[in-house]
């Protein structure tokens, strides 16, 4: 089966969560070429506050005032700028991971940082001195749970490449009135108007506070973020809490305890006891991929139905905790979700070179079904 796989790996300046990587592999069955038939719209939710008609970027000045908008409103909330520790509670529910966690991050500057984690049936101390992970750990797998949270709470800067297109519409929330910029990352085609695409991601800011309040990697997953008793360190303004929901429901809640300067206590990092896993950061951001495949047979074929699934790749490789974000169709979630169980690109980018840290990383994972182009022309 010819596949065609691109792949983008974005910069960032976190130290756990060191990239955000989007990769689209476009599947055709045989040799069959498909019908581009028109895009469905993505599902509404109560967070996807794109509902207007979106509009590409203009010119030269206002790409650099949307770009300029999302990298400020990071480095509003960026605690990491400085030496710091940060107690947070969160609370999961649904069918992984569910109940009361507490996690701790601190770093009294460049090249220590320490975080523990401790939840139902699991617990962890972990260490990256001078670019080695070390953990109480003998394995590195984490929850999904786990690596959204903390995705969420250190959320990269974004990085807007020559080839990805932008697209903005006002939004409104909670009496706020925002900024929500759609970002489709490494684009084949020139942007269009109307609403979100379902390749895009979404970024909502509030231009007055600068700071963001909605992101979504894909439609049917949402992080809100609340200031409303904002916590303020070293100029930095830190959420009190937020949420983030996957098809409608609420998955995990967060609230921050505290964020203070770091306690003088060298004796905290030193790795004595721990195991020394590698070089480089357990986690790797979240990886998007994009598989073309034929309708099911007896499926309507007027337009492209699309199903985005959700679930984490192991060190290893191996796909697990597959659950559903969004669909156009659901009778072709079971399909999808079969598809997803056997899907020769979840261990793709697995091998890594001697002393490497092995990385868990979450998928997000766009099924597109298409009309293959000999059924797709009919006579008049």
């Amino acid at each position: 089966m010819p596949t065609r796989l691109r792949a983008i790996v974005i910069a960032s300046v976190l130290l756990q969560v060191p990239v955000l990587a989007q990769v689209t592999e476009r599947v055709r069955a045989g040799s069959r070429a498909f019908h581009q038939a028109p895009e469905p719209p993505v599902p509404p939710d109560p967070l996807e506050l794109v509902t207007g008609n979106a509009q590409p970027v203009e010119d030269v000045s206002q790409r650099a005032e949307i770009i300029n908008l999302l990298i400020d409103a990071h480095q509003r909330s960026n605690v990491r700028a400085q030496p710091y520790d940060l107690k947070t509670m969160f609370t999961v529910s649904g069918s992984l991971s569910s109940g009361d966690w507490q996690a701790e991050d601190t770093s009294p500057g460049a090249g220590k940082y320490r975080w523990t984690v401790q939840g139902p049936g699991y617990s962890a101390v972990n260490m990256n001195l001078n670019r080695v992970f070390y953990s109480n750990q003998t394995t590195p797998d984490l929850p999904l749970r786990l690596i959204q949270f903390r995705e969420a709470i250190f959320y990269s800067e974004p990085r807007v490449g020559p080839r990805a297109t932008i697209r903005t519409v006002a939004g409104a929330l909670n009496g706020l009135d925002l900024v929500c910029a759609l970002v489709a990352r490494d684009a084949t085609a020139p942007p269009a108007t109307g609403g979100r695409l379902w390749e895009e991601e979404e970024y909502c800011v509030d231009p007055k506070a600068g700071t963001l309040i909605t992101y979504s990697q894909a439609p049917g997953s949402y992080v809100l973020y609340d200031y409303s008793k904002a916590l303020r360190f070293h100029g930095k303004l830190i959420a009190n809490n937020f949420t983030i929901t996957q098809a409608g429901q609420t998955i995990i809640e967060a609230q921050t305890g505290s964020v203070t300067a770091p306690a003088n206590d060298p004796a905290a990092f030193e790795p004595a006891g721990l195991n020394r896993i590698g070089v480089g950061a357990v986690m790797s951001g979240a990886w998007r991929y994009q598989v073309n495949l034929p309708l099911p047979a007896g499926a309507p074929g007027a337009t492209a139905q699309i199903v985005i699934l959700h679930g984490i790749a192991a060190p290893n490789g191996q796909l697990s905790d597959l659950e559903l974000l969004a669909s156009s169709d659901p009778s072709l979630n079971e399909p999808a979700l079969a598809y997803a169980s056997h899907w020769p690109g979840g261990g793709t980018g697995q091998d890594i070179d001697t002393g490497a840290t092995p990385q868990s990383r979450e998928i997000m994972l766009m099924i597109e079904y298409s009309i293959p182009q000999q059924a797709a022309a009919r006579p008049e």
